[in-house]
């Protein structure tokens, strides 16, 4: 526990209306969307680079864990405490404070939602691709954090793509900046790209430059579905062998397909065994052609339905058939353990049909969906409340690992490591490799004090 000393200093740099001390008031600090840690000491709001400096001094003198953190919508308990501390929300950080129409750039705050920047830049023209699931909440500094991607990641790539340049405060109270306002920059190490995806481990972000894109005239949404998975991944495969690249292609299997259904009461037929949703988007003529193209790669390919939305309103029914997994996998059953593995595309059925020999062989009730088109499945685990069960999915998850890895793929495309995956990242990394990262962050945190436990085993 801090001592009182510690904690009024810190009321002093923060003032004590952005101080949270009460039990009841930080236990909602102590989780993320997946996982849950001790109680931090205090959640602090500071609202300046300059007061998150100071607690960075604080703490180097007297010690004490700081963990920074946005919405706290992360699946891998990057956000959450491992031994108390001081947690350190940047929501008060949340302003837009520039949109440039010229150079297509924003200068944002780290507290700012996706979604909003989104409504913000759209109004004007522009476009920010960068769309996670948690999107209408998440922050773009917990998106920086983590290196989102989302949807669109398959055209337009991930949060690190959009990020020219940041303010950060360093572990050792230090306000830095890095990268420039313009397209290039090669003056000295990329320090940018070092901290996008650091999960915190390595500085406090407390502005983003970042570009924007002109907003694209026209897309075109299909919905197709299939009786086998093979079918559907040899749609994929084809499409973008034709030199289509969509700026969405997501994919659900059948035991997504059956929760979706259940949710929704669409129509679906719960007896397929895949189900794409394609996304094009440019030029009115180009997306026409494009959407025809990919109709007849789908029949082609065996698909037994295929659907063009004919209006924005149909869009959105589309996408809500791929939004609502999330909630509408707790049918199944009420405790998810969700691992985001990514393969090569023409590795998908073979890491579906993997994950389903795991499930018969453990007697779990596993859930395979996402982003077909960079590769990066969701395998959700939706297992009871029981301990032994628990340990089945706990061992699941490794044999996916190990067939992931197997298939040239990695342990994680988008959530990241934190806490739950830090146990495996051997798996992947390799000792001389692990040992060049905690150089790093030894060097930027000499004592372990920003965001400890996360990451490395």
């Amino acid at each position: 526990m801090l001592s009182e000393g510690v904690i009024r200093e810190i009321e002093k740099v923060i003032g004590s209306e952005g101080v949270m001390w009460a039990e009841e008031d930080r236990v909602c600090y102590s989780y993320d969307a997946k996982t849950t840690g001790p109680l931090p000491d205090l959640a602090v709001f500071p609202r300046t680079p300059e007061q998150v400096s100071r607690i960075m001094v604080l703490a180097n003198e007297h010690g004490f864990p700081v963990i920074p953190r946005g919405a706290g919508s992360g699946m891998t308990g990057g956000a959450t405490p491992v031994a108390g501390g001081v947690v350190v929300v940047m929501t008060k950080f949340d302003k837009i404070l520039e949109v440039d129409l010229d150079e297509l750039i924003a200068v944002v705050e780290p507290g700012v939602i996706n979604y909003d920047l989104q409504q913000e830049v759209e109004g004007l023209g522009l476009f920010f691709p960068p769309d996670p699931a948690s999107y209408k909440y998440s922050t773009i500094g917990g998106n920086v954090a983590e290196c989102a991607g989302g949807p669109r990641a398959v055209k337009y790539g991930v949060m690190k793509d959009y990020v020219l340049g940041l303010e950060v405060v360093l572990p050792t109270g230090e306000i830095i900046e890095t990268g420039t306002r313009t397209m290039k920059g090669v003056v000295g190490y990329d320090l940018t790209k070092l901290f996008v995806g650091s999960e915190g481990t390595l500085g406090i972000v407390t502005k983003v430059i970042l570009k924007l894109l002109p907003f694209p005239e026209a897309r075109g949404t299909l919905l197709a579905i299939f009786e086998k998975i093979e079918a559907a991944a040899s749609s994929v495969a084809q499409i973008i062998r034709s030199r289509i690249i969509p700026s969405a292609l997501e994919f659900m299997d059948n035991s997504s397909l059956r929760c979706a259904e259940a949710y929704l009461g669409a129509g679906l037929p719960t007896d397929a065994g895949g189900f794409l949703l394609i996304e094009v988007d440019g030029p009115q003529k180009a997306v026409d052609d494009q959407v025809k193209m990919i109709e007849e790669i789908c029949w082609a390919q065996g698909a037994r339905e295929v659907r063009a939305a004919e209006n924005l309103q149909e869009v959105e029914r589309l996408w809500e058939l791929r939004r609502c997994l999330s909630q509408a996998s707790y049918a199944l059953n009420p405790v998810k353990v969700n691992e985001d593995v990514t393969v090569p595309r023409s590795k998908i059925p073979a890491l579906v049909k993997g994950v389903e020999e795991i499930a018969r062989r453990e007697g779990l009730q596993i859930m395979c969906f996402g982003h077909a088109g960079d590769g990066n499945i969701h395998v959700s685990i939706m297992i009871g409340r029981g301990e032994e069960e628990m340990r089945r999915a706990e061992g699941a998850v490794e044999e996916i690992f190990k067939l992931t890895l197997d298939l040239k793929g990695t342990l994680s495309g988008e959530h990241g490591v934190g806490i739950t995956k830090a146990p495996y990242i051997g798996m992947e990394i390799s000792p001389a490799a692990l040992e060049a990262m905690k150089r790093i962050k030894k060097a930027l945190d000499p004592k372990g004090i920003l965001n400890p436990g996360k990451i490395f085993p």
